[in-house]
């Protein structure tokens, strides 16, 4: 068989079209393959109900979501120590704030491992006014890694009357049952103590 210079033979020609063939599966098995997600570094918001406050720094973080919440806390160094609810029941909806810091308390509560004498971390997005978290805790939560128990008091600096240690309690409306107090502190604190 005799060929025009410049045209493919027919074993060419066939080898052409299956390179043609396979180049295009491989582009179309290509733009099917999904393209692995990248995490994303949570964007604290100031207007955020789900916070972070490191003890340790005096620097307090909030964000819109839990996740991002969750997230932010898994890159600190501190560790977390109780985190207070502004909801009944670990009410998450509410917003909440985790109190964090450079280690976890002493086994008795005879002596005091941290002291925050007042409640300024806003719950801006749940509260639009701006109020703050004085006097809006309604259940609270220790991590029991760390050991710690908290003391509420009725005004700032740990004046006025006070709760006694409470390591967990769903409704702090008095109710006395479990770890919680005997005394309504629903909505009460204005500092408190870890131990």
């Amino acid at each position: 068989m005799h060929l025009a210079p410049g045209s493919l033979s027919p074993v060419r020609t066939l080898f052409a079209v299956f390179a043609a063939l396979a180049l295009g599966a491989s582009a179309s098995t290509a733009a099917a393959t999904p393209i692995p997600q990248v995490a994303h570094a949570p964007v604290p918001h100031p207007a955020g109900k789900y916070c972070a406050a490191d003890l340790s720094d005096q620097k307090t973080t909030c964000f819109r979501t839990e996740e991002d919440l969750a997230s932010y806390g898994s890159t600190l160094a501190s560790v977390p120590l109780v985190s207070v609810y502004n909801w009944i029941n670990y009410g998450q909806g509410g917003g909440y704030t985790i109190y964090y810091g450079d280690r976890g308390c002493t086994a008795t509560t005879s002596d005091v491992d941290y002291n925050i004498p007042g409640l300024t971390h806003p719950y801006t997005s749940s509260n639009p006014s701006g109020i703050l978290e004085n006097n809006t805790y309604s259940s609270v939560s220790t991590y029991t890694a760390q050991t710690c128990d908290i003391k509420l008091f009725d005004g700032a600096n740990y004046t006025g009357a006070s709760s006694e240690w409470i390591d967990r309690c769903t409704h702090l409306g008095g109710s006395g049952t479990g770890d919680c107090p005997s005394v309504n502190w629903y909505d009460r604190a204005g500092s408190y103590q870890l131990s």
